[in-house]
C-alpha cells in the first residue's frame, strides 16, 4: 500500500510539474511547431506496449547499474508519460514495415540503451536516445516527422534543471529541413533529430542530435559545409571554437575525395552553452586499429596517446573484434562489411576555450563482432581487469544476458551496436550501446 500510495503520488507531481514545464519552456523559446490531434489509432495501447518493452528494459540497466527504486521509478514514469507517447506506432507484425524508418538502429527501433563507464568508475552511468516518431510520420500529412519532437523536448523540463535550448534553436534553423525547403528526394534516411537524456539520482541532462542530410540537399552543400556554416554563425563561437573546427576540417578534407570521412550527425548539449559541447560524428570506411589512432589524433595534432592508453585501447579492439592481441594485429582492416553504418564512427568535441577538437570512436561491434555472447564476454574480461562491472560486482556480461529477454545471445548480432572509447588524462572510458531489436523480433 505505502509503495502504490507513493507511485501515485509520484505521477501527481509529474503531470503537474509536466503541464507548468510546457506552458513555460514553450512560451520561452516559442517553439515553431504545433501538434495535430490524431483520430483513429488506439495509441494507449501502442504507448503500453512500448513501456512494457523498452520501459521495463530501462529499469532492468538502472536496477544493474545501482540505481535506488526511486530513481528508477522517477525514470521510469518518464519514459511511459512523454518518451513512450512520442515513439509512435509500436511494431506488431514481423517483418516490421512502417512508413518512417528511423535512423537509430539498423532495425529501424527508435530507441538506443547505453551504459557509461567514465574514467575509473566502478558502475556505469545509463543513457538512452530516441527518435520521437509521430503517429502519422512519413505520410502526407506529416512527410519529415516535424511534429513530435518539440513535445517530448519540453516535457523534460521537470527532470532536467539545466535546460536550456538557446544552442538548440540555433541549431534547429540551420539542420533541419520542412516543407518549405522542397522535395526531399533521396535514397538515405529521412531522420533529421534525436533526443537522449543521461540518468542522473533524480534529474537527468538533455542531448540533442542533428541529422542534417536532408537541409544538406535542399542547400545543395556536404554535411560537413553545414555543420561548419552553423558553428561560425553561433554567438558563442569564440576563437578557441574556430580554431578547433578549422583543425578538424583541415584534417578531413586533406583526405583524397573517395577515402574522405563523411560528416553525419551533429550535436549539442542542452546547457549552458559556455559548459556546452559542440560534437560532430563523422564515418570512416577505413577499419584497422591504426587508422583509428590516426583520426582519433587527426594526425598526430591532437596529444599523443601515451603507450598505456595505446595498449589499453589495442586490447579493447582485439577484445570487440575477437582478434588476437599482438602487433600484427594493428595493420589488418576488419572483415569486409558494405553497409550503410559500416566502418568506424567518430564524434569530435568542441568546447569554448578549447583549442583543439577531443575524440571518441565507436566501434561497430554490430558488424564485426562474431555473436553477442562473444562481444559481452570480451568487454566483460576487459572491464573486470579494471575494477569495472555492474552493482554488486556483477559481470557485464551476465548484466547483458539478463537486460536480453527475447532471445540468446548466442543466437545472434546487432543487440549490441557500438563499443565506445575515448582517452582522458591517459586513462580509456568505455561505453556499451544495446539495441533492444523491437523492430525485428517478436515479444510475444
Amino acid at each position: 500500500m505505502p509503495f502504490m500510495f507513493e507511485t501515485i503520488l509520484s505521477r501527481v507531481k509529474w503531470t503537474a510539474n509536466t503541464l507548468v514545464a510546457r506552458l513555460t519552456t514553450l512560451y520561452e523559446y516559442e517553439y515553431p511547431r504545433t501538434a495535430k490531434e490524431e483520430t483513429g489509432i488506439d495509441k494507449e495501447y501502442h504507448i503500453k506496449l512500448w513501456d512494457e518493452d523498452i520501459g521495463a528494459m530501462l529499469v532492468s540497466m538502472m536496477r544493474l547499474a545501482g540505481y535506488s527504486e526511486q530513481s528508477q521509478k522517477t525514470h521510469r514514469i518518464f519514459f511511459k508519460e512523454q518518451v513512450a507517447r512520442s515513439l509512435g506506432l509500436y511494431p506488431t507484425t514481423y517483418p516490421h514495415q512502417s512508413a518512417w524508418e528511423s535512423f537509430m538502429t539498423d532495425d529501424h527501433t527508435p530507441v538506443e540503451m547505453s551504459w557509461s563507464w567514465s574514467g575509473n568508475t566502478p558502475t556505469p552511468v545509463v543513457r538512452y536516445a530516441a527518435e520521437p516518431i509521430s503517429w502519422h510520420a512519413g505520410t502526407a500529412s506529416d512527410p519529415l516527422n516535424s511534429e513530435a519532437t518539440t513535445e517530448c523536448l519540453a516535457s523534460t523540463a521537470p527532470l532536467a534543471p539545466s535546460l536550456d535550448l538557446r544552442w538548440y534553436r540555433h541549431f534547429l534553423k540551420h539542420l533541419v529541413a520542412d516543407d518549405s525547403d522542397g522535395q526531399h528526394d533521396t535514397t538515405d534516411h529521412l531522420s533529421q533529430e534525436f533526443i537522449a537524456f543521461d540518468l542522473d539520482k533524480d534529474s537527468m541532462t538533455v542531448k540533442y542530435y542533428f541529422l542534417p542530410t536532408l537541409k544538406s540537399l535542399a542547400c545543395g552543400k556536404t554535411n560537413l559545409e553545414l555543420m561548419e556554416e552553423s558553428i561560425l554563425s553561433l554567438p558563442e563561437a569564440d576563437e578557441a571554437v574556430r580554431s578547433s573546427l578549422k583543425v578538424l576540417t583541415t584534417y578531413i578534407r586533406a583526405y583524397p575525395q573517395d577515402e574522405q570521412p563523411q560528416a553525419e550527425i551533429f550535436a549539442v548539449d542542452c546547457v549552458n552553452p559556455a559548459n556546452s559541447r559542440l560534437k560532430i560524428y563523422v564515418r570512416s570506411r577505413k577499419t584497422t586499429f591504426d587508422s583509428m589512432l590516426e583520426m582519433m589524433t587527426l594526425g598526430g595534432q591532437t596529444p599523443d596517446l601515451t603507450r598505456d592508453a595505446i595498449d589499453s585501447l589495442r586490447e579493447l579492439w582485439c577484445a570487440c573484434f575477437a582478434l588476437p592481441n599482438n602487433p600484427s594485429v594493428t595493420s589488418k582492416p576488419l572483415r569486409s562489411k558494405e553497409h550503410r553504418t559500416g566502418g568506424l564512427l567518430y564524434y569530435f568535441e568542441l568546447r569554448p576555450g578549447a583549442a583543439l577538437p577531443t575524440s571518441k570512436v565507436y566501434l561497430p561491434v554490430r558488424h564485426y563482432g562474431k555473436t553477442d555472447d562473444q562481444i559481452a564476454r570480451g568487454l566483460s574480461s576487459y572491464l573486470y581487469k579494471r575494477g569495472q562491472c555492474l552493482e554488486g560486482g556483477l559481470s557485464y556480461y551476465e548484466g547483458v544476458r539478463r537486460i536480453c529477454k527475447h532471445r540468446s545471445l548466442k543466437q545472434g548480432l546487432g543487440f549490441q551496436t557500438y563499443i565506445t572509447c575515448a582517452v582522458k588524462k591517459g586513462v580509456v572510458s568505455v561505453n556499451a550501446y544495446f539495441n533492444p531489436e523491437t523492430c525485428q523480433y517478436s515479444r510475444g
